[in-house]
């Protein structure tokens, strides 16, 4: 099936309001730690850049031009640390919440588990063989934890709605992964994925706000209950 350019371009709304859900949630992440912030805003440039890329080959292909290898199927190169490095650094936040310490060094458990799955590529590579499972496997991972965890950690705080918004997204990028292995899908297929996949992240977007507005809302009000205890 070829691209047809509105559908090219349609594909450039899911990775904005991609970007706009991890925006928030590394803003939320730099007020309360720096360190994590930095985490979570490199793992949010890496998401955008594989979006971006694996959207400009489909525009690419749309307008005529070359099937770009790097830009349509490197997407998960940059995807799989980017979701993990996000994740850790929100997993973090939650430590913190729950006045537990986050990790000295942060960095070592997410880079250690990249290193693990892109290892497991370069061998597959070097034997010619599906070097792309391992990132896939570990986007996955990193995706539907960070979105799991944004769940239950929304109805921790009983914001019911705000955690089914995450909860929706769970089951649509699920549902269009399984619709993915369709062989030769007609056109109208693959806009009713990509439509779907773009509403996925709309409400992923509207769930990083409310979430990550009430978050910094409850640890400012902690931040100043702490500084007007007496000494």
């Amino acid at each position: 099936m070829g691209y047809t350019i509105p559908l090219a371009l349609q594909d450039y709304m899911t990775v904005i309001f991609s970007g706009c859900a991890l925006g928030l949630l590394t803003r939320m992440t730099w007020e309360i730690d720096e360190k994590l912030g930095r985490m979570a805003l490199i793992g949010t440039g890496l998401a955008l850049v594989g979006g971006l890329l694996k959207a400009t080959g489909k525009l690419t292909l749309a307008a005529g031009g070359p099937d770009i290898v790097f830009m349509n199927r490197g997407l998960f190169v940059f995807v799989a640390p980017g979701f993990t490095l996000v994740g850790w650094a929100l997993y973090q936040v939650r430590r913190i919440f729950r006045n537990q310490a986050p990790l000295r060094n942060p960095w070592i458990v997410p880079i250690a588990v990249i290193g693990v799955f892109a290892l497991g590529s370069f061998g597959l590579s070097m034997v010619g063989g599906p070097w792309r499972v391992p990132l896939i496997m570990l986007a996955t991972i990193a995706n539907i934890g960070l979105l799991g965890m944004l769940v239950t950690a929304a109805w921790g705080r009983k914001m019911w709605g705000t955690g089914a918004l995450f909860l929706c997204t769970i089951t649509i990028v699920l549902v269009m992964s399984q619709m993915a292995e369709i062989e030769n899908p007609s056109i109208a297929t693959v806009w009713f994925m990509q439509l779907s996949q773009t509403l996925a992240q709309l409400l992923f977007t509207i769930g990083a706000w409310q979430y990550g507005k009430f978050m910094l809302a409850t640890y400012r009000e902690e931040q100043q209950q702490f500084v007007a205890q007496p000494a």
